[in-house]
C-alpha cells in the first residue's frame, strides 16, 4: 500500500502542504524550520519560519523553471539590508549552482521523481493503526527505505544522494519512514529521520510533510520584476 500510495500521490497535478524540519546537532543545539507551500508541476512556492538558539527569521521562496533553468526567488528581512533600494526579492540561478554539485533540479522538483524513491526503495512495511491527519482518517505505516536500492532505480535521486554524501561525508544506508495513507490511497503525511552534518559534527534531521489538498487550483508566479535583484 505504501508503494501504491507513493505512485498515486505523484500523479497529482498540484498539491498544497505544510512541513517542518527539526535539526539537532550535538553542541550546536536544535533548529526548527516550519512553513507551508504549494506545488504545481515543477513550480513551488513556500513561506517558512526558522527558529533556533538566538536565531529566528522568516523567508518566502518561489522556485520556477525559466527558459530551461531553475531559479529561486527569495524574500526575507534577514537579508533585506544587503539588497539595493527598492528591491525586496533576491533571484538565484539554481541550475548553475546545481550543475557544480551534480544535481538535476528538473528531476528533483518533479512530483513523480520526488516520490519515486519511496516507491522503488522499500524493503519493509508494517501497519501501525488508524490516525487522524489534517481532518482525514488515515492508516499509518512504518516503512524502511533502502537508499542505495532507491538510487539504483531512480537516477535523479542517485545524483542527489551522491551530492549530499560528498558534502557531508555521510554514507546513507536504510532510513525509517512513517507514512499516513487516506482512503483515496494518497499519502497525507510522511515523516522520516536522516543523518546530517554541520560544523564538523553529525546530527539528525527529522522532516514531516503533511499534504492538505491535491489537484486544486494553484497559482505560482515570479515576483514583479521591479522588486527583484539578480546578482
Amino acid at each position: 500500500p505504501v508503494a501504491e500510495a507513493a505512485k498515486r500521490t505523484a500523479s497529482a497535478k498540484s498539491l498544497t502542504f505544510q512541513m517542518s524540519i527539526t535539526t539537532a546537532v550535538p553542541g550546536q543545539g536544535k533548529t526548527t524550520l516550519t512553513g507551508s507551500g504549494a506545488r504545481r508541476g515543477t513550480s513551488v512556492k513556500m513561506s517558512m519560519r526558522t527558529r533556533g538558539q538566538a536565531v529566528a527569521f522568516r523567508f518566502d521562496a518561489v522556485l520556477l523553471n525559466e527558459a530551461g533553468s531553475y531559479v529561486m526567488y527569495m524574500r526575507s528581512p534577514a537579508f533585506q539590508a544587503q539588497l539595493p533600494a527598492g528591491k525586496t526579492w533576491l533571484r538565484v540561478d539554481l541550475s548553475k549552482q546545481a550543475a557544480s554539485l551534480g544535481v538535476d533540479f528538473t528531476s528533483l522538483l518533479s512530483a513523480s521523481q520526488s516520490f519515486a524513491p519511496l516507491e522503488q526503495g522499500l524493503v519493509s512495511t508494517t501497519r501501525i493503526g488508524r490516525e487522524q491527519v489534517a481532518g482525514r482518517s488515515t492508516t499509518r505505516y512504518r516503512a524502511v527505505l533502502d537508499v542505495k536500492r532507491a538510487a539504483q532505480a531512480v537516477p535523479a535521486f542517485a545524483k542527489q544522494v551522491a551530492a549530499v554524501e560528498r558534502a557531508t561525508g555521510i554514507r546513507f544506508g536504510r532510513i525509517p519512514y512513517d507514512v499516513w495513507i487516506a482512503g483515496d490511497r494518497r499519502i497525507r503525511r510522511v515523516r522520516f529521520s536522516m543523518p546530517t552534518a554541520a560544523g564538523g559534527a553529525r546530527g539528525t534531521a527529522v522532516q514531516t510533510v503533511t499534504f492538505l489538498a491535491f489537484d486544486t487550483p494553484v497559482t505560482i508566479t515570479a515576483p514583479p520584476r521591479a522588486q527583484v535583484f539578480s546578482p
